[in-house]
């Protein structure tokens, strides 16, 4: 069932703040690299002023979340946010690289619909859920940081440690870029 519209309880870009969902299993040695970046994010001085783990979805405004995995009820956040950025790890990238990619709503394949479960859900399947429970999917991007090890353990690899600025940096760079285009010049 597409709603057409936006429900009220989902602003879209109409009014939606930035939401940035960093994910990935902090026992899994990198691939708790998202769930690492989501808390400097939201001390990051450069957005600070207006994020935090949690919070308000008002327009300018920095929602960070840190998550074991993507799962269907995160598609309500999404769907009140003008702008969502995803920060995940990837054993597609050479270990430490930042690789930036924008996202789209995607049906799950064979023209069913969304199909998220439980267990997994990719991002584009994450946006066509919002859009089609909530009528809004925002903007939205992945920064992806390629991982060395995976392996049970805390600690970030020392090529990921690394790269940790520059997967925050590409973060900030993204929100503000999002903030200018929206005539808010750095935030409101």
């Amino acid at each position: 069932m597409n709603l057409g519209s936006p429900r009220p309880d989902a602003p879209g870009d109409a009014a939606g703040g930035v939401l940035v969902i960093g994910y990935g299993n902090t026992l899994r040695s990198d691939d708790g690299v998202g769930w690492h970046a989501a808390v400097l994010v939201a001390a990051d001085p450069r957005l600070a002023a207006s994020s935090g783990l949690g919070g308000s979805r008002a327009p300018g405004h920095v929602e960070v979340l840190a998550r074991h995995q993507l799962t269907p009820e995160l598609a309500l956040d999404m769907s009140r946010a003008s702008l969502v950025v995803l920060i995940d790890a990837s054993a597609d990238d050479p270990p430490g690289a930042v690789v930036v990619r924008s996202v789209a709503a995607e049906a799950q394949a064979g023209g069913g619909g969304p199909g998220a479960s439980s267990h997994h859900v990719d991002p584009g399947e994450l946006l066509a859920v919002a859009l089609e429970l909530y009528g809004a999917a925002p903007t939205a991007f992945v920064v992806r940081m390629g991982a060395a090890h995976m392996e049970v353990g805390e600690s970030l690899s020392p090529e990921v440690a690394a790269a940790l600025p520059a997967a925050v940096d590409a973060v900030v760079e993204i929100v503000q870029a999002h903030w200018t285009s929206r005539g808010m010049r750095g935030r409101p």
